[in-house]
């Protein structure tokens, strides 16, 4: 299942550009997921790190509270869906892949001055930009186009794994 919701006014997120804009989200390793680019991202609410056997609270949620509060804002206006945690992609193309650290389902939703890059789900394009698209991405493969120009954020609400 593939739900498309329909498209909010950029306004919305007028705060939230502001706060990802003036936040130096942090470059991850690419070793830290298989295929995947060095790439700025980070994680909100829940995390379990992959080393740690338990859920913990993310850094980001004491490091950044403003953009912390106005991330599950938009989650709960928005989302459809029930969310533990939000993780925010930076300029990035991912790889084909399956959430494995996820639960259930995920709604994206991508913001910025950007074109292209659309998402690719089981070979089907969508079009995130301040459009929430819910599926199961720890069941459907899924990637971006090769395609970005401009700056570009995704923000991924999911479920942490047990």
């Amino acid at each position: 299942m593939i739900q498309i919701l329909p498209t909010i006014d950029k306004q919305e997120f007028v705060l939230l550009e502001q706060l990802v804009n003036k936040q130096k989200i942090p470059f991850q390793q690419a070793g830290n997921r298989c295929g995947f680019p060095k790439f700025r991202a980070i994680t909100f609410g829940l995390t379990k790190y992959r080393c740690d056997r338990f859920i913990s609270c993310c850094k980001g949620n004491e490091k950044y509270p403003e953009l912390f509060q106005e991330l599950f804002r938009i989650g709960e206006k928005y989302c459809p869906i029930s969310f533990t945690s939000v993780y925010i992609n930076n300029n990035i193309v991912c790889p084909k892949h399956i959430d494995k650290g996820n639960a259930g389902l995920s709604c994206i939703i991508s913001l910025g001055d950007y074109s292209g890059c659309n998402l690719v789900i089981e070979d089907k394009i969508y079009d995130a930009k301040y459009t929430p698209i819910v599926f199961d991405g720890t069941k459907l493969e899924h990637w971006n186009e090769n395609t970005l120009v401009g700056d570009k954020y995704s923000l991924v609400f999911f479920n942490v794994k047990n």
